[in-house]
């Protein structure tokens, strides 16, 4: 049964990482991996988010030399772009980011609750809505194996992304 595995990092940067991490030392597929980012610091342009392919080009504007988040990490994976209520785009790539997106969430409680429905613990749930909304970056996994489980707590757990009562040994 697949158990999903949480965490948030502060930069889309960070997020190539820990993704590019979890692929490689966890055995994780791609599809299995999602990403939300609320956008209201300006990482996309309008022009840039009309489609999917736009979005393959855009991450890394900070980052002079990087390779692309979206392209090196979720070529071929649903993305989809929000226009979110009171302000900012929603940016989601993988398939649990595009359902919780397609339900309409825009504050941490709707995202808490969310992630609440999939597995997350409700205490963890909160801690992650609330750095989301904040504008880090949620990566979440579909774990398929308690292997890929346990790998993917502790990679999230040395990058400093788990919620703080779930960064004990387990």
């Amino acid at each position: 049964m697949a158990k999903t595995i949480a965490g948030v990092v502060a930069k889309p940067v960070d997020a190539q990482r820990l993704i590019d991490e979890l692929v490689r030392d966890c055995l994780c597929d791609r599809a299995d991996i999602s990403l939300m980012v609320r956008d209201s610091a300006g990482w996309w342009t309008r022009e840039q988010s009309e489609t999917a392919a736009g979005l393959k080009h855009a991450v890394d504007t900070s980052a002079a030399g990087a390779r692309s988040l979206v392209s090196g990490i979720f070529e071929g994976v649903e993305a989809v772009s929000r226009v979110l209520p009171g302000g900012g785009i929603l940016r989601v790539f993988g398939s649990l980011g595009v359902a919780l997106a397609n339900v309409g969430l825009a504050t941490a409680a709707e995202v808490a609750k969310a992630l609440v429905a999939v597995g997350i613990p409700q205490p963890e749930a909160r801690y992650y809505g609330e750095a989301f909304e904040r504008g880090s970056v949620l990566v979440t996994v579909q774990a398929k194996t308690d292997k890929i489980a346990q790998c993917a707590r502790a990679l999230m757990m040395q990058h400093g992304a788990l919620a703080p009562g779930e960064r004990v040994a387990s």
